[in-house]
């Protein structure tokens, strides 16, 4: 009578923990990067300057200088935090991320034959969610001539917010992607940026 009695009770708490929203959510480990951005990649405020078109990019590999290279994002909500994390290369997508961006804003990027390389090292990638998400990428950007002098080096940064339901992996990859169109739409209107390019 007591083991049916327990089995009826653990029946009820799990139901009610399913209809009130109460059972434990699933934890985000290693989990994939997708880009899932909620905003137009060309919302870049101004039209670029036609000196930085006469130039052919190669985009060479970016590296990942971050102390923690699978973590990227925390909730911290309630009193135990509960981390997010990817089996990604957080830098090869960084990359592949950033020469779709600067292709569809119309330079000219190729494999061979570039007199004009950039580099970039991740500094951060992360979202913080509270009652919000919040997302920051910063990414440092180093542009080089074909004889390996430096161009132009700086930060590429950019930041998002947005609501939505409590560690939700659907809006940990809205952030982190508006983040990362905010921050190369923000390099591209760098007037030094733009400046140090057109003079090579």
């Amino acid at each position: 009578m007591k083991c049916r009695l327990g089995f009826y009770v653990l029946g009820c708490l799990s139901v009610m923990a399913m209809l009130f929203g109460c059972s434990t959510p699933k934890i985000l480990s290693d989990v994939p990067l997708v880009w899932k951005p909620t905003k137009d990649i060309n919302d870049a405020g101004s039209a670029l300057p036609a000196g930085i078109f006469t130039h052919k990019y190669k985009i060479l590999p970016f590296v990942d200088s971050r102390e923690n290279k699978k973590e990227i994002a925390r909730n911290i909500e309630n009193k135990k935090d509960r981390l997010v994390s990817t089996s990604d290369d957080v830098a090869a997508w960084c990359r592949t991320r950033f020469i779709a961006v600067v292709k569809q804003r119309g330079l000219d990027v190729v494999d061979d034959n570039a007199n004009m390389t950039i580099k970039g090292e991740v500094l951060e990638f992360y979202v913080i969610e509270d009652n919000m998400y919040n997302a920051t990428v910063g990414i440092k950007i180093t542009a080089e001539s074909t004889a390996g002098n430096v161009v132009w080096q700086g930060m590429m940064s950019g930041t998002a917010k947005r609501f939505g339901h409590s560690y939700r992996l659907e809006n940990y990859y809205e952030t982190l992607s508006d983040a990362y169109i905010n921050a190369v739409n923000g390099l591209l209107k760098n007037q030094e940026f733009r400046t140090a390019l057109q003079k090579k």
